[in-house]
């Protein structure tokens, strides 16, 4: 792993705005901020993020209808896993852990699975772009937006429209993809650039790929979608919230509307600071625009570093050793489901595919 060029990729971004994050702190105020903390809540809050779990598997089971039945139940571990890949893996690769192991847990197409998947991460963009739209109702957003672009050196109004407009063009484009089969054509023409021998491969897997888009052919499912993304986000939002009076963001901010604005705020900016593919669970990128985002609506920068370091290990590390107790229950490891997530693109599960070998707890290999 040490010598990915993918690995570090994700230690400079989380080195970068570390730095940015850490400078000019004041050790002693952030030190009060974590000693007054009330750490009671932290259990409730991680309760309400593994609820939000929970949602993300009902939606994914949503978005998998087309190309299968599945249990939410079942699904569940499964997106543990996928969440514990991406805090340990640069880049986001854990989409395509994800992506792999439910090939070989469900003998269900890899590559029409990730295509599930990203649909997931499309509509979490659009869902965070109407929480920045409703945290305008409680908030001065023009001036906090400019705040954020002075704090981070990034013309932030163009990054904004940068970020809108990808999630935007992406649904646009895979609708498109998923609805006009004439469009099929054109995308299946790509592997023609490949060598001869890998076409008939690359051809397969790009077409499994346009299977898993089925679910956006029906603008009521896609409505569907959009709606089961709201509970996810609203049960993380929550989790924010409680953590967040925890460290007594309420009596920095002047009423409940502003504090719910500012944990709109947070959720919102935070997470798209992320979206992209990037650094190792998001370390450095969440806590630098999660702290400056709040530090904007009024709360004390000590206080705001202090709640975003709390917060961002709630969300890191109880789900990130689920996942690897899934993984230890069921005898597999990281690295083993990493090289063959990463080495080839699951297409599917058939002759060509070797599953993973499963070993029972107390059964011998």
């Amino acid at each position: 792993m040490l010598r990915s060029r993918r690995f570090w990729i994700g230690v400079s971004v989380s080195a970068l705005f570390l730095y940015l994050f850490f400078r000019n702190l004041r050790l002693n105020e952030i030190g009060e901020a974590f000693a007054s903390a009330n750490y009671w809540l932290i259990g409730p809050a991680i309760a309400i993020y593994f609820l939000s779990v929970l949602f993300r598997a009902l939606r994914w089971r949503f978005v998998l209808s087309p190309i299968g039945r599945f249990s939410t139940l079942r699904l569940f571990p499964v997106v543990v896993v996928g969440y514990m890949a991406n805090n340990l893996l640069p880049v986001r690769l854990g989409e395509l852990v994800r992506a792999y192991y439910i090939s070989q847990r469900e003998r269900v197409s890899g590559s029409s699975s990730l295509a599930t998947i990203i649909i997931e991460r499309v509509y979490d963009g659009l869902t965070l772009l109407l929480f920045l739209a409703l945290a305008a109702a409680f908030l001065p957003l023009a001036g906090i937006v400019d705040g954020l672009g002075e704090r981070s050196g990034v013309p932030w109004l163009l990054l904004l429209g940068a970020v809108g407009g990808a999630f935007v063009g992406a649904i646009v484009i895979l609708t498109l993809l998923a609805t006009f089969p004439r469009l099929h054509g054109l995308v299946l023409w790509l592997p023609r650039l490949l060598p001869s021998r890998l076409r008939p491969r690359a051809a397969q897997i790009i077409g499994l790929f346009l299977e898993g888009l089925a679910i956006l052919k029906s603008p009521r499912r896609q409505v569907g979608v959009l709606l089961l993304s709201l509970p996810v986000w609203i049960c993380e939002g929550a989790m924010y919230l409680v953590v967040g009076l925890g460290f007594g963001l309420q009596q920095s901010l002047d009423g409940f509307g502003l504090l719910v604005g500012a944990m709109l705020l947070a959720t919102a900016v935070a997470n798209l600071a992320v979206s992209l593919p990037s650094s190792q669970g998001g370390v450095g990128p969440f806590e630098f625009f999660a702290a400056s985002s709040l530090v904007l609506v009024g709360v004390a920068e000590a206080t705001a570093k202090a709640y975003a370091l709390v917060l961002h290990l709630a969300l890191l590390a109880p789900v990130t050793l689920a996942g690897l107790v899934i993984l230890w229950w069921e005898n597999l490891s990281l690295t083993q489901l990493a090289r063959a997530g990463s080495a080839r693109e699951p297409a599917g599960y058939g002759a060509e595919d070797v599953p993973l070998k499963h070993i029972p707890r107390g059964e011998k290999p």
